[in-house]
């Protein structure tokens, strides 16, 4: 077998399935699993097989719904045969488009891995590399960590240099939110900021793909909207503090973080 990408993967593959790939790629039987995060129309599970990757699913009724109240949306997407998948090929055209360039070099991009599809129980599933915890569970999302522990300098440094990274690598981003961001370590162990969701190309015209200057000055631009509501987050952090109760979506008092939810599908 070939080297994996995702370390530990060939090790749990030979575990859980005699060295073949069902284990990894399905069909996966997600009932019974608990969501780590339930966003609008998409569900985060632990794979069920391998700790180091998730499963992204889509409510497919929930996904409905929100085409439902979207006149133009539900017409236009009548005519796309992925459906309610669109937006896995967003994030898969963009992976491929900002890291097949890259081959034979160590991974350095604060980015979280995408492996592949799979099939589920619920449906086409997105597997995804894991950003975890220092207990092993999901990592918090910076919108949780600066609400329970503030916007120092050491995190505003580590910040910029995480955009300064993703704006030299070209990576598009449509949803520049503390939610899209998690704080831990990936599946080599490597503490940091990751980009776990949030990426590929959502405009009809792709300007921000073709050229980098504009997709450099867009993530400038929506940095530092970003920064002044970290600054409120953190505030606000404060407050709740100094009245004895915690912050929305700060770590509860055993240091395990919830799952944030996950973006609505396009």
């Amino acid at each position: 077998m070939s080297e994996l990408p995702i370390p530990g993967l060939r090790a749990s593959l030979d575990r859980a399935s005699a060295g073949t790939y069902a284990a990894v790629f399905g069909p996966l039987d997600l009932a019974g699993i608990v969501p780590l995060g339930k966003g609008a129309d998409r569900r985060v599970f632990q794979h069920p097989h391998v700790p180091s990757l998730l499963v992204k699913v889509i409510d497919v009724q929930a996904h409905a719904a929100y085409l439902g109240r979207r006149r133009y949306r539900r017409w236009y997407r009548r005519y796309q045969r992925e459906g309610s998948y669109r937006g896995y090929i967003s994030e898969l055209a963009e992976y491929v488009t900002t890291f097949g360039g890259r081959a034979g070099h160590p991974w350095r991009l604060p980015v979280a891995r995408v492996l592949g599809l799979a099939q589920t129980s619920a449906g086409l599933g997105l597997l995804v590399e894991k950003i975890a915890a220092d207990d092993g569970g999901t990592a918090p999302t910076l919108a949780q960590v600066v609400a329970a522990e503030g916007f120092d300098a050491a995190l505003r440094r580590r910040l910029d240099e995480f955009f300064d990274t993703l704006i030299e690598a070209h990576v598009v981003l449509n949803d520049i939110s503390p939610r899209n961001i998690a704080v831990g370590r990936n599946a080599e162990g490597v503490q940091g900021l990751y980009l776990i969701d949030g990426f590929g190309v959502k405009q009809a015209i792709p300007l921000y793909s073709w050229s980098k200057a504009l997709n450099g000055r867009h993530i400038r631009l929506r940095y530092a909207e970003l920064r002044v509501k970290l600054d409120h987050l953190a505030a606000d952090g404060k407050v709740q503090a100094a009245l004895g109760s915690a912050p929305g979506g700060a770590m509860p008092p055993g240091g395990r973080m919830p799952a944030e939810p996950a973006r609505r599908e396009r």
